[in-house]
């Protein structure tokens, strides 16, 4: 399984409340754009998180699931 760094974990657990695009993320997170991009693009490559359409991301079962194994 992989490893889920901080930012990742940042990432998903603002996407648990609901679709957000990258400006959200970046404002809930204080992460540098350039790092939510990559950030995004990484959890959409292993799946947990799918682009809805452009510029808004959703968090897959599998993510959420990521999440609950995190918070435990």
């Amino acid at each position: 399984m992989v490893e889920l760094d901080d930012r990742d974990q940042a990432v998903l657990k603002v996407m648990a409340d609901g679709r957000a695009n990258p400006y959200l993320i970046r404002e809930e997170t204080e992460l540098e754009k350039g790092d939510v991009n990559t950030v995004l693009v990484r959890l959409a490559r292993l799946g947990y998180v799918e682009q809805v359409t452009r510029g808004l991301y959703e968090i897959t079962d599998k993510g959420s699931n990521a999440m609950g194994e995190i918070d435990e």
